[in-house]
């Protein structure tokens, strides 16, 4: 059916070409379309399925709190009045923008200075209080006894003290001095620098990525402009740093490397294309259909999937890798029936139809199952992978076997591409297969003997790779590396030094009612006080109710009996002047408790909900000297909060990246297999099927496994270890490789007397071509920046190769060397 199809539409692209171009043309408008809306997320959350409960608690927590981006402006200058001024004038006019851009704005500790001042009583220690109301009461009751005579004669040295009032002032001073020095800038400011800097924090309700953040970078400027402080000092200039600029830098920088990846590999298989057939045209024709097959890839995928994510953003090059070879190999027919053959570019075109299709099918459907594999599995990361790349290979071998041979129609038309005359190209015929049908031909047999030997080899190094937990624990290695200093990012170093980083690791926890808080910190510190010492998940928990001060009406009652006692002896004239003055502020006019909507908006910021609501927010903070870039922590500290059941029953979730992280290395644990199984039983259908289950389907089946083993061989030598991204490499190493045995075996099978030489230079040469330009593709994720996109970009490649080798040099060495055996097997010589 697909044959009389085919020739159906093969005698359309001889008579009419440019219908079938300008059908295909636009076919491209809506694809192109679809593509162009295609937009990147980068957070790991998109990985996971979502069903997954850390991912609902993520998208639930992200409605309730307060957005986490912040905009920091700063100015510089010379006089640091002039910066305190110019604070003072644009803070009210960036609150004027509305909570639609502005969710909050920091400019310094001042409000809660004053607050912790005018509280200073409640925040005092306890013990403290309790000495010092004791010591005041002791001098006040001695001063009193010894007024009334009552000193009975002691000498002047062991006269009662005085009340001291600098003691007095000091212990209720103590904790608001210390809050005081160890608030961060300068005299209530964020100044540093030696007063040349000034930094505004801006609070936004925006999440990292939201291209309304540089609206509100214009807006500011334009307030600062409106201002004009430089009025006040002329050297005064301004810049803008925060996560939400430096986040937009990274994502800029993730979003250049997909187009630097992805060029660069382009680029690398456009090229080794041409330098194969030496051809223009042929190089134009093939980017024309290669492009084709992308645009409806990436078009089907905005409806499919609808976004791209950190695994399938590099998907341009792979697509291009794999499914160029389509066009390869029908390219590679056509030019053998025009230039050996001396066929019309009409039967040239025929012939290639007839010759290529069903080995090239066989091999996209070999490829489209490989890539399914991974969509029938939860993980996204898998799934979008399997989708966009499954879908991929189908559509490039369409476009391959529609626009192509219609547009070497056109340009044969325009120049024929032989006109009989001595074609230097030629020459170059076969270039890739001689060297392997050299080998092949004069080292059989011990060709054939070692890679069988060191196929045994290779297989017990598998079972040792897949049994000592090959996962990569070390977020370092999947990470994006440095991107280098930025003007944002030179700045956040800067102004880190004066705002602090404070909770920058902690992970929030967020209850439903007020009254779950308690419980939960409860049930969570009994969790890692049962943990011995060198495995405590996290080592505190923080929560609004910290900031709240403790015994405050024991301390209530302390204060008023000091102050009781200071205002006696002042009316007994036991205070001289100098030291009331002194005194007297410290003295609160009221004594009352404080609660959680008494605390001021700057102190309890990280505490806060989006509508306003407070304490519902738990922070939850690693443990001293663990690293969070250590995965088997993250899922330690994870399992420590993922499921809290209070003791009335209330289940609270956990989420963040701990959370996340852990549930994708759990979901790579329990999908990984069932891709890989999938993967392999789906090629071995498409290859049995493919040779009616004849004996060479099993040959082609046997040079698979013994490339996929010298591949897991690999890894476990060079410690290479599994992420979320480059284990896609394993399925489809196995889609893809059986591509290079099956049309070898094909081509064997089609011309049963061809010499198996003349198999390898010609059909190996194109089956070497289309290896070449897949691994090209996958070397150029090497110059990504992310760690597990070129661990990716490895492993994908040695799969390559090894398959590769496994199909052109030790296949054909074991068919000559069972050929020249003289106790051949029947069977196989019938197929040899």
């Amino acid at each position: 059916m697909v044959q009389a199809f085919l020739e159906r539409l093969g005698r359309a692209q001889t008579k009419h070409p440019w219908t079938i171009v300008l059908f295909t043309v636009l076919t491209l408008l809506p694809a192109s379309i679809g593509a162009s809306r295609l937009t990147l997320r980068t957070s790991l959350s998109e990985l996971l399925p979502d069903s997954k409960p850390s991912v609902i608690e993520m998208r639930r927590d992200g409605k309730r709190l307060a957005g986490s981006s912040t905009l920091t402006v700063v100015a510089e200058g010379k006089d640091t009045e002039a910066l305190k001024r110019f604070v003072d004038a644009v803070v009210p006019k960036i609150v004027a923008l509305g909570p639609s851009l502005v969710g909050g704005v920091d400019d310094g500790p001042r409000r809660m200075q004053a607050f912790f001042e005018d509280h200073k009583y409640l925040y005092a220690d306890l013990d403290d209080l309790k000495k010092l109301r004791d010591d005041v009461v002791d001098r006040y009751d001695a001063q009193v006894a010894r007024a009334a005579g009552f000193d009975l004669g002691l000498d002047d040295e062991d006269e009662p003290k005085s009340i001291s009032i600098d003691d007095i002032v000091d212990r209720l001073e103590k904790k608001a001095k210390e809050a005081k020095k160890n608030s961060p800038g300068v005299d209530g400011y964020y100044i540093g620098e030696g007063g040349k800097m000034i930094a505004v924090l801006v609070r936004t309700p925006f999440e990292t990525g939201d291209p309304r953040a540089f609206e509100l970078r214009r807006r500011i400027e334009q307030i600062i402009d409106e201002v004009h402080p430089t009025k006040w000092d002329p050297t005064m200039h301004f810049g803008f740093t925060g996560n939400l600029l430096t986040s937009a830098e990274q994502q800029h920088a993730i979003v250049s490397d997909l187009t630097h990846v992805g060029m660069w590999g382009v680029g690398f298989i456009l090229g080794v294309v041409f330098l194969f057939f030496l051809r223009l045209r042929t190089l134009l024709a093939m980017t024309a259909t290669i492009a084709t097959g992308c645009l409806w890839a990436f078009g089907v995928a905005s409806v499919t999937v609808g976004y791209l994510n950190t695994a399938t953003g590099f998907l341009v090059s792979i697509i291009v890798g794999n499914g160029i070879n389509f066009g390869i190999i029908y390219m590679g027919r056509y030019t053998e029936a025009r230039r050996d053959e001396g066929r019309a570019p009409e039967d040239a075109l025929m012939v290639a139809h007839r010759g290529t299709w069903s080995a090239t099918l066989s091999a996209a459907g070999a490829a489209m199952v490989a890539y399914g594999s991974l969509s029938i599995t939860d993980f996204r990361g898998f799934k979008h992978f399997g989708i966009i790349g499954g879908s991929g290979m189908i559509l490039c071998w369409i476009a391959t076997y529609l626009l192509l041979p219609a547009v070497l129609m056109l340009t044969e038309r325009a120049a024929p591409m032989f006109t009989g005359r001595d074609d230097f190209r030629a020459r170059f015929s076969g270039l890739y297969g001689r060297p392997f049908a050299w080998l092949a031909g004069r080292l059989a047999r011990p060709i054939a003997l070692s890679s069988i030997a060191f196929g045994a080899v290779a297989a017990v190094l598998a079972v040792k790779y897949f049994t000592m937990d090959p996962m990569e624990y070390d977020l370092h290695n999947i990470r994006n590396d440095d991107i280098g200093p930025t003007p944002a990012r030179l700045l956040s170093l800067r102004v880190d030094k004066i705002v602090g980083r404070l909770g920058q690791d902690g992970r929030a926890i967020l209850v439903q009612r007020l009254d779950q808080v308690k419980p939960l910190i409860a049930e969570l510190e009994r969790r890692r006080d049962a943990a011995p010492e060198p495995l405590k998940p996290f080592s505190k928990v923080v929560s609004i109710y910290d900031l709240v001060p403790n015994d405050q009406e024991e301390k209530i009652a302390l204060v008023s009996d000091i102050k009781s006692h200071v205002l006696r002896a002042r009316q007994r004239h036991f205070i001289g002047d100098a030291d009331w003055r002194k005194v007297a502020p410290e003295l609160p006019d009221k004594l009352a408790t404080i609660g959680i909507p008494d605390l001021p908006e700057d102190l309890v910021r990280p505490f806060s909900e989006r509508d306003g609501t407070r304490g519902r927010v738990v922070y939850i903070v690693p443990a001293e000297h663990q690293s969070v870039s250590d995965a088997h922590y993250l899922m330690r500290w994870a399992d420590s909060f993922r499921e809290v059941k209070l003791p009335n029953g209330d289940v609270i979730h956990g989420t963040g990246d701990p959370v996340i992280f852990s549930d994708m290395l759990i979901a790579i644990g329990e999908e990984a297999p069932k891709a890989v199984f999938t993967s392999f039983v789906g090629t071995l259908l498409v290859v049995l099927f493919a040779f009616r289950g004849k004996r060479a389907a099993w040959i082609t089946l046997g040079t698979l496994t013994l490339g996929l083993a010298y591949l897991v061989a690999f890894l476990e030598l060079d410690q290479v270890k599994l992420n979320f991204l480059n284990f896609v490499a394993l399925p489809i190493s196995i889609g893809v490789g059986a591509d290079y045995a099956l049309n070898m075996m094909a081509r064997r099978e089609k011309e049963p007397s061809a010499k198996v030489e003349r198999v390898i230079v010609e059909t190996g040469g194109a089956v070497i071509l289309c290896s070449l330009t897949t691994t090209l593709g996958y070397l150029a994720l090497l110059l990504s920046i992310n760690g597990a996109v070129r661990s990716f970009g490895l492993v994908a490649a040695v799969g390559e190769m090894t398959t590769l080798l496994a199909a052109v040099l030790v296949l054909p060495s074991v068919l000559l060397s069972r050929r020249k055996a003289p106790a051949t097997s029947p069977h196989l010589e019938r197929v040899v």
